[in-house]
């Protein structure tokens, strides 16, 4: 028992810290006091057995008191190591990142660990526009910035989508695809050694509020229906299709509600 008391303290520790580095005082404060109970607990009774008779030892019952005690303080730091579990995956962190370029939103739509929001970005009130970073993803699971393609109308794409007329500074949306699902089968990729089959894609794009990570909502847009086959690819071995990707008209007419109002 106290073996598995002081690990759990060292994930309470852990976490605190994690808690005051990603902008949550109140995880901080909350997995500092876990911590540090059961070393009060510990403490209190070492002083409280100094202080009475030497020769006195604890009851039978004194001592099912004291396990179903020390009982209900694990079971107290399991369900708070969850917690702590949950928040740090799930839960937005904020990040201390300088903002140099669009590129640096790219962990506000999360990856390996919870994604990120960004104290330094500007604020989102008031009526549009208010300028989005919009984040695509690869089939092989990365994500990357959404530019306007080469020859896209400027008037188009003014200063507040997603592109190099866009200042950092400036962003108050971050707009991140979720990975495909397949839509229609479209045409078979024949590569040198291989070949893939290519679907139009289904995804799912979720907006968020860049200075805070508040998600304001959730839409779904369709990649395109060329058979437009890349001429090279990097691909995971477990990955066996291609999907198609939204065109940047396409971002636009499914987010404007979010950027334009």
């Amino acid at each position: 028992m106290a073996r598995l008391i002081l690990l759990l303290i060292a994930f309470a520790v852990l976490f605190s810290v994690f808690g005051f580095q990603g902008g949550n005082p109140f995880v901080g404060v909350l997995f500092a006091a876990v911590a540090a109970a059961p070393v009060a607990y510990f403490a209190y009774a070492a002083v409280r057995r100094k202080g009475g008779p030497s020769d006195r030892r604890p009851t039978s019952a004194q001592r099912r008191r004291r396990t179903w005690a020390l009982r209900v303080v694990a079971l107290a730091m399991v369900g708070a190591i969850g917690y702590g579990g949950y928040w740090v995956v799930f839960e937005p962190h904020r990040s201390n990142r300088a903002l140099h370029s669009l590129t640096d939103f790219e962990d506000g739509c999360g990856g390996a660990f919870a994604r990120k929001y960004f104290p330094q970005a500007a604020e989102h009130t008031g009526p549009g526009p208010h300028p989005v970073a919009m984040f695509g993803m690869r089939d092989n699971g990365e994500t990357d910035l959404v530019d306007p393609p080469s020859g896209y109308p400027p008037a188009n794409t003014s200063d507040y989508w997603s592109g190099s007329r866009l200042e950092p500074s400036r962003v108050q949306l971050i707009a991140c695809l979720d990975e495909p699902d397949e839509g229609e089968f479209v045409t078979t990729c024949q590569f040198t050694t291989d070949s893939l089959k290519l679907y139009r894609g289904v995804y799912s794009v979720a907006v968020y509020e860049a200075r805070t990570g508040k998600k304001l909502g959730n839409e779904r847009l369709l990649g395109g229906t060329k058979p437009d086959c890349p001429g090279m690819i990097f691909l995971k071995k477990s990955v066996d299709k291609l999907h198609t990707k939204p065109e940047f008209a396409d971002y636009q007419q499914v987010l404007k509600k979010y950027v334009e109002q």
